[in-house]
């Protein structure tokens, strides 16, 4: 016997008429199993739960599944026939399950059944040779399930492989730009990628205003750019994607003055120490120099003018003004502030630059908002 479990319910669950009945009992029962075993105790529950599973009736079936799917309880043998069954029982499991091996997942991968392979993507660990059946068998949906996956091993190469057969596919561009990890050559290749579409999706996905659609695809690419910056501006490898951008003549100066006035402090560093052919060290500290020539002297090699030369500077002073505060800030927060400073100033914008930091602005505001709310 197992501690807790009554024999009542383990009647109830193989013998009772009704299949609600069954169903609940058998949930009942899984929910103390989840709870640890004794090692004398493993043998029974394997009875119990092979009896459950052989129930004709879905339900009963399904409840086993949803409640032992991610329980290292769950005994192989039983786990690999919930994967065997039809999809609402075997999804949770394959999602989920700890138990299960590289080589279940391929047996269900064989089958190329759509629902089970785009649930083994999900997984919270996915090795790098299952990923590699996960493209070779499944759709789209599971290869963007596979994108979006921290937990799945990506692998530099494969991630391009995947860019260069989906190109055109902005479920799986989305997908990748969702991904917290990803190296900066795959990031440099979303930017050269990203279509007018999927720049309006990301926005939206940032609650970002939709852009109008006669904004040219250069402007919605760069905004696109902007965003995915946003989520690596401590990416290990920030210097070889800046290099990329510039090697591909996106690293304007454009580009430059909006990431220092979101307080992209980091990507800026790089960004100028490239496009004026300096060591990043040394760009780093004209940059933040508190005397009139640095900033300046950076610039002018950098190839800035002089209204964009103005524009980094103050914003340079008040990143440093805000990071001198020191209370806790989001990054909604951190940039909401730096471009409310900067838009107060009497700064020579041109109307697409001043344009391009309000919709920031109302970006970042509307993002604390939703979170707030939400929590």
């Amino acid at each position: 016997m197992i501690k807790n479990i009554d024999e009542n319910d383990i009647r109830l669950a193989i013998r009772h008429p009704e299949v609600e009945q069954r169903a609940a009992s058998a949930q009942k029962i899984c929910r103390q199993i989840r709870k640890g075993l004794q090692p004398e105790e493993r043998e029974f529950a394997l009875k119990i739960l092979h009896h459950i599973m052989l129930d004709t009736a879905s339900m009963v079936r399904r409840a086993l599944a949803v409640t032992l799917r991610n329980s290292p309880e769950l005994p192989r043998p039983i786990a690999r026939k919930l994967i065997a069954d039809i999809d609402n029982i075997a999804v949770p499991v394959l999602k989920e399950s700890p138990v299960l091996t590289d080589e279940d997942l391929r047996d269900v991968l064989a089958s190329r059944a759509a629902a089970k392979v785009r649930a083994i993507a999900l997984r919270p660990k996915v090795s790098g040779s299952i990923v590699n059946d996960v493209i070779r068998l499944g759709d789209n949906i599971a290869i963007a399930n596979l994108a979006a996956n921290d937990g799945a091993e990506l692998s530099e190469t494969t991630a391009q492989n995947i860019l260069s057969l989906y190109h055109s596919d902005d479920l799986i561009k989305q997908a990748f730009i969702d991904r917290h990890d990803l190296p900066p050559s795959i990031i440099e290749k979303l930017i050269t990628l990203v279509s007018e579409e999927t720049a309006w999706q990301i926005n939206k996905r940032h609650s970002l205003p939709v852009d109008l659609a006669i904004d040219l695809a250069s402007r919605a690419r760069e905004r696109a750019s902007m965003e995915l910056f946003d989520q690596v501006w401590v990416s290990r490898d920030l210097m070889g994607l800046v290099k990329r951008i510039h090697e591909n003549k996106r690293l304007t100066p454009s580009l430059i003055i909006r990431a220092a006035g979101c307080g992209l402090m980091a990507f800026t560093e790089h960004a100028l120490s490239v496009r004026a052919a300096i060591p990043f060290g040394k760009a780093r500290l004209m940059l933040h120099d508190k005397g009139p020539f640095g900033v300046k002297a950076l610039g002018v090699r950098a190839g800035l003018n002089a209204a964009q030369i103005r524009v980094l500077r103050a914003a340079c002073v008040i990143y440093h003004d805000l990071e001198m505060v020191g209370y806790n800030q989001t990054r909604e927060q951190f940039q909401a502030r730096m471009i409310e400073r900067l838009m107060t100033l009497s700064l020579p914008w041109n109307e697409g630059e001043s344009a391009w930091f309000m919709e920031r602005l109302d970006n970042c505001q509307s993002g604390f908002l939703a979170r707030s709310q939400h929590n």
